[in-house]
Formats: structure tokens, sequence, C-alpha cells
């Protein structure tokens, strides 16, 4: 039922926006595909291999595609949520990006440091809900929000699942239940969730992620940055995943009447992961993973 009421509201707040203005598109296209960790027990031999893998399927659709390796520092990752995981089964994600996350018991004393980021996704199948999904922060925290579209493949045909963000670049405390959450993002109060849940951090996962920019594909109208992610739960050094992906900005491609660029992208794209099955994980996103995924006792 509650699921219900929350995919009713946004419906009507769709047909509202709908009503009052054409609707836009995303900022950007990337393009990502999760990739076996066991293959990044060496990480310089799992991104080269998977690397010569692209050059060739590039070439082959008439594409460049150019190494130039370059890492990124690491920086750590933690998602935050209900202990039922109220936000995301609505559809939402929270997310503190920092150089450290310092993580005792509870969201409460959670501390980030240096460069720390709150972030507020919303994810879903249709661009309409996606674009007016409540995600703005609050004034006092500045206007950065963004709209994307990720590509994934799934039984050979490119899909996209369209995505709105709000990120918050300077915040105070990490808040401790939906009601403090709203103070930082106050439209999030339409979707109804309890404002006396608690949050904490899902699963008690802090991640260190590993940035390889390993590259560029020249697709005719820019080059275009790759990039590998490599993920390890904080404290191992076994990765969890890893993950290439390359990003195209929607005013390349789609708003200078480019369409047909885009679907030699896309097949392009799809022919590479049809070509590296050896590399595939089975699991679809990383934020998919670290929900799913079980601490030991």
């Amino acid at each position: 039922m509650k699921k219900l009421l929350i995919s009713l509201v946004f419906a009507l707040l769709t047909f509202s926006a709908a009503m009052a203005q054409p609707l836009a598109m995303p900022d950007s296209r990337e393009y990502k595909v999760l990739l076996n960790a066991d293959n990044f027990a060496s990480v310089k031999k799992g991104c080269e291999l998977f690397w010569d893998l692209v050059e060739k399927v590039a070439n082959d659709h008439g594409f460049q595609a150019k190494k130039t390796v370059k890492s990124s520092p690491n920086r750590e990752i933690c998602f935050i949520d209900t202990p039922r995981f109220d936000l995301n089964k609505s559809g939402f994600v929270l997310r503190i990006r920092a150089e450290t996350v310092r993580y005792p018991a509870r969201a409460a004393s959670l501390l980030a440091d240096g460069n720390a980021e709150l972030t507020l996704k919303f994810r879903a199948s249709d661009l309409e809900s996606v674009l007016i999904a409540p995600v703005e922060p609050a004034k006092a925290y500045g206007d950065d929000v963004s709209s994307e579209v990720d590509v994934v493949v799934k039984a050979a045909t490119p899909v996209s699942v369209f995505s709105r963000s709000g990120k918050i670049a300077s915040f105070g405390p990490v808040p401790q239940d939906i009601k403090e959450l709203l103070q930082y993002y106050p439209r999030l109060s339409i979707v109804g969730l309890n404002n006396s849940h608690g949050l904490k951090v899902v699963n008690d996962l802090v991640i260190v992620e590993q940035r390889i920019l390993h590259g560029s594909i020249d697709f005719g109208r820019d080059k275009v940055k790759t990039l590998f992610s490599i993920w390890y739960k904080k404290g191992e050094s076994k990765p969890m995943v890893a993950e290439f992906s390359f990003k195209i900005k929607t005013d390349s491609y789609m708003v200078r009447g480019a369409q047909r660029s885009q679907n030699l992208i896309d097949k392009f794209f799809v022919d590479l992961v049809r070509r590296g099955k050896l590399f595939i994980s089975p699991h679809q996103t990383k934020t998919g993973l670290i929900y799913q995924y079980q601490t030991e006792d």
C-alpha cells in the first residue's frame, strides 16, 4: 500500500510537471558494466586485459581507443538508510563520499573528513518521475542537482535507468533519522517516510574506491575518458567488485540531433559486454551489491 501511495504521489507530480513545461533531458549518459572482482586481484593486469578488449571492439566499430593510464586519489564511500531500507525501497539512495569515513556503530557518530559530499539520488526506469524527484538540497546547502541516464546491458539490449541527484558539498552532522535528513532535503517529505525511523550505515559497510583513468575513446564528436572503479571493503585488500564506465554529455550527442551517433555507441557497448562475458559480474550495480552484501559474523 505504501509503495502504491508513493507511486500515486509521483504520478500526480509528473502530470503537473508535464502540463507546466516540456520534458527536460538528462545531463549525461553513462555506460557502465560491472566486472568480476576475481579478475582484479592484480588491478593493473585486470585493467590491461579488459582494455585490450575495449581497443579491439572499438576498432571493429570504427572508433579509436587510446590507452593513457592515470590514477586518482582513493576515496571512501558509505550508504545510509533505515534498518529496513525505507529509502532504497522508495527508489532513493543516500550516499556519503569523502577522503576518509570514520565509522563507529551509528550514523549519528559517523564522521566524514576531507571534501565530504552528501548525495541523495532517486533512480527509476521512467524519465518522467525521475525529473521531478524531490532530491533538491535545502536552500542553505546550494542547488547542485543533476540528472543522468545509466546504460547497462540486459539480454543483449541496452537498458536505460534514469536518476536525479542532489549533492551537498559541505554539510553538518550526519543525519541520525529521517527527520534530520529532511533538514538537508526538505522536499523528501512528500514521500511520506516515517520521521522517527533511525538511519545507519547500510550493512555496516564502508567502501574504499580506487579509480583508474585508463584511456579514452574517440566517438567522432568527443574523446570520452574511461574509468575503472575498484571497490574494497575497508580494511581488506581483496576487491569486492570492479566497474568499467564512460560518460557522454547530452548536449554533444542528443541536442545537436546526433541520435545516430548515440545508437552507434550503444551498439559498441552491447558488443563489448557480449564479447567480455569472461569478465562480467552477475550483479547490475555497485550500490545494489552493497545492499545485498552481508557482513560475516
